[in-house]
């Protein structure tokens, strides 16, 4: 998920917190949950580019990614997303909601595990993004 796409990930999670806050908005709620939401999508994006470093070494515009390049080996960058993407979701469960969690916790199952894998084999990988997106609108 490039970087764009996280920041705009966690400003429509905030913006769902705020518009379901009601007449009082917990700046420390809206604060862990946008956090929570960063982690999530910085260990989607983190996993993507673990799977992704063969094709990104071909590619201009990818290829002095820390992975690609050498800088971050795979492991280090496994050990990170691991740890970050449990933590962020910790950080939703303990100050959004469970459901807010497990939605965030899904999509980055499917789509690391699922959508990024296919996007070099199927087609189908279009409907399974829908899904990560639809996801991401329903968890906002």
């Amino acid at each position: 998920m490039p970087h764009r796409c996280c920041a705009l990930v966690v400003a429509t999670s905030g913006a769902g917190y705020v518009l379901g806050s009601g007449n009082v908005v917990d700046i420390a709620g809206l604060c862990c949950t946008c956090a929570g939401t960063m982690m999530v999508a910085a260990s989607a994006n983190t996993l993507n580019q673990v799977f992704e470093i063969k094709n990104d070494a071909k590619m201009k515009r990818t290829m002095r990614r820390p992975l690609p390049s050498g800088r971050i080996s795979p492991a280090h960058a496994v050990m990170w997303a691991t740890s970050v993407g449990a933590a962020g979701t910790a950080l939703l469960a303990w100050k959004a909601n469970g459901l807010a969690a497990g939605l965030a916790a899904s999509n980055l199952v499917l789509y690391t595990f699922v959508y990024t894998p296919l996007k070099q084999i199927h087609p189908v990988n279009t409907w399974v993004g829908a899904v990560v997106g639809a996801i991401h609108h329903f968890w906002v």
